[in-house]
Order: structure tokens, then C-alpha cells, then sequence
């Protein structure tokens, strides 16, 4: 009889302790990476040309972090950083034959461009379930986020002027571009400014779960429902030209047009990323 009710406790013990094995408890500290399934940009070059590409099946999109302050109570803050820069470099070799003369131009571009998205959204999470390795919550979070843009282009040509009478002549032009926070094209002779720099605010209403592969380890997904506030940052658009003919300035312009237009849009609805949650319980 002693025997099995020390077996009977040894059992409840285990239960227990196995139904406690995977979930968080108050003190308990959770990190997890968020990956994105597939995550389709569009982007605008200066000829406003606008190009869909699949960055990849996988990109990690954020960073978040849970401190339980009980069982069921859990406060939490998700990070977003991202950079991406790219420069592109065009050899120029070209050439025309006007009714008097010859011109041969040659030079090179060099492109740069960089884009900065930050984002942190603070929140809570209400945790309930009384299953062993799945653990459902509902909770809210503040969003607030903001993405940069900037694009130098550095155009430098040198053109020679064969004119059939017997001379030539020598010419030099540089030309410096710079974009921030707005796209600058051209298109049927007239010019426009592009903005595609948003900041973003937002409040959401979240329900998800956690799911415990193997002891610490656990996958999850979420969904939200609320309402987020975009405007555009203000933008700039800088040109320099200049031309020389024998080291000697012949030519040259400035442009400098500040973009401060108000521009703003707000929306209500679901929100759903498609996105794996890899995290990890201390």
C-alpha cells in the first residue's frame, strides 16, 4: 500500500512537471526570430519604371522579446531593423554624326542607393489553455515605424566634337544627383518628385499561439485587427551641372527642390504576414 502511494505520487509529480515543462512561467524570459514566407518588394528607378521582385523564400523581418510576469500575463517589445544599400557603376561609350560634325562620348555613372526601416512595437499578451505544448493568447501592441530613403548618382561624361572642317573640340560635364526620402523622374517633358519614405503608426488587437516542439522550442503564428496611420517624410531633390571645355567652367546649374506637402493615409482591418516564429524560452 506505502508502495503505491509513493508510486502515485512520484506519477502526479511527473504529470505535473511535465505539463509545466514547456509553457513560460512568471520569470520566465522569451526571445524568438521572425521570418517572412515570401516577401515581394516594388521598387521605382528614375525613369519611374516600377519592377515587382521576390527577395526571397525566407528573410527575417524582426525581433521579439516576452517577460512573463506570471503564468498568464506577459509584457513584450518587437524590434525591426533593416538596411539595404546597392551601387551600380555604367560604363558610357556612344556616339553620333550630325550634318557638320562627329561626337564621341564617353564617361561613367556610378548609382548609389540605400534604404534604413526601423520599427518597435511594445505590447501584452494574455495566455490561456490548458494543453501541454500549445498555449493561445490575446493581447494588443502600439506600432511605430519609419523607413529612409537616399540615392546619389554621380554622372560624368567627356565629349569629342569632330567637325569635318578639320578640328575638334573637347568637352567635359559632371552632373550630381541627390534623392532623399523621394523618387525624381522625368516623363513627356515635364518633372515629377516621387515620395516612398513613410512613417507608420498603429494600434492592433493580436491572437495567436505558441506551439512547444521540444522542451524550450516553440513555433507560433498571429493575427491582428486594428488600425495604422501612414505619412509621407518629407523629401529633397539636389542637382549640380557643370560644364568645362579646357579646365575651364563654360557651364553651369544648380536645382534644389524641397518636397513638404502633407501627405497621409490611414487604414482599419485585419492584418495577416505570412511568417514563421522560431523562438526560444529562458
Amino acid at each position: 500500500m506505502r508502495r503505491l502511494l509513493v508510486l502515485a505520487l512520484i506519477l502526479s509529480s511527473f504529470i505535473s512537471f511535465a505539463q509545466t515543462e514547456y509553457k513560460p512561467e512568471a520569470g520566465n524570459f522569451t526571445t524568438e526570430l521572425q521570418f517572412s514566407l515570401f516577401n515581394i518588394n516594388a521598387k521605382i528607378d528614375v525613369y519611374n519604371e516600377t519592377i515587382d521582385y521576390l527577395t526571397g523564400p525566407f528573410s527575417m523581418s524582426g525581433l521579439r522579446m516576452r517577460y512573463f510576469f506570471s503564468d498568464n500575463l506577459a509584457l513584450r517589445a518587437t524590434l525591426g531593423f533593416k538596411i539595404d544599400h546597392d551601387k551600380m557603376v555604367i560604363d558610357i561609350d556612344q556616339g553620333y554624326t550630325m550634318y557638320d560634325y562627329t561626337c564621341t562620348t564617353t564617361g561613367e555613372d556610378t548609382e548609389k542607393t540605400r534604404y534604413t526601416a526601423f520599427s518597435v512595437a511594445p505590447g501584452l499578451e494574455y495566455h490561456f489553455g490548458n494543453w501541454e505544448r500549445m498555449s493561445l493568447y490575446i493581447g494588443g501592441e502600439l506600432f511605430f515605424g519609419m523607413k529612409t530613403f537616399k540615392r546619389t548618382i554621380d554622372m560624368k561624361r567627356e565629349d569629342l566634337y569632330y567637325y569635318f572642317a578639320g578640328y575638334s573640340v573637347k568637352e567635359e560635364r559632371e552632373i550630381t544627383r541627390e534623392m532623399k526620402n523621394c523618387t525624381y523622374y522625368s516623363t513627356g517633358g515635364y518633372y515629377y518628385a516621387e515620395r516612398n519614405a513613410p512613417m507608420t503608426f498603429g494600434i492592433n488587437a493580436l491572437f495567436g499561439f505558441d506551439f512547444y516542439i521540444y522542451k524550450s522550442l516553440y513555433m507560433g503564428a498571429e493575427l491582428g485587427f486594428g488600425y495604422t496611420y501612414n505619412t509621407l517624410l518629407k523629401g529633397s531633390y539636389k542637382e549640380n551641372y557643370t560644364k568645362y571645355n579646357s579646365g575651364s567652367v563654360i557651364e553651369s546649374s544648380s536645382e534644389d527642390i524641397k518636397i513638404e506637402d502633407k501627405i497621409s493615409s490611414g487604414t482599419l482591418g485585419f492584418i495577416y504576414n505570412p511568417m514563421i516564429r522560431l523562438g526560444w524560452k529562458f
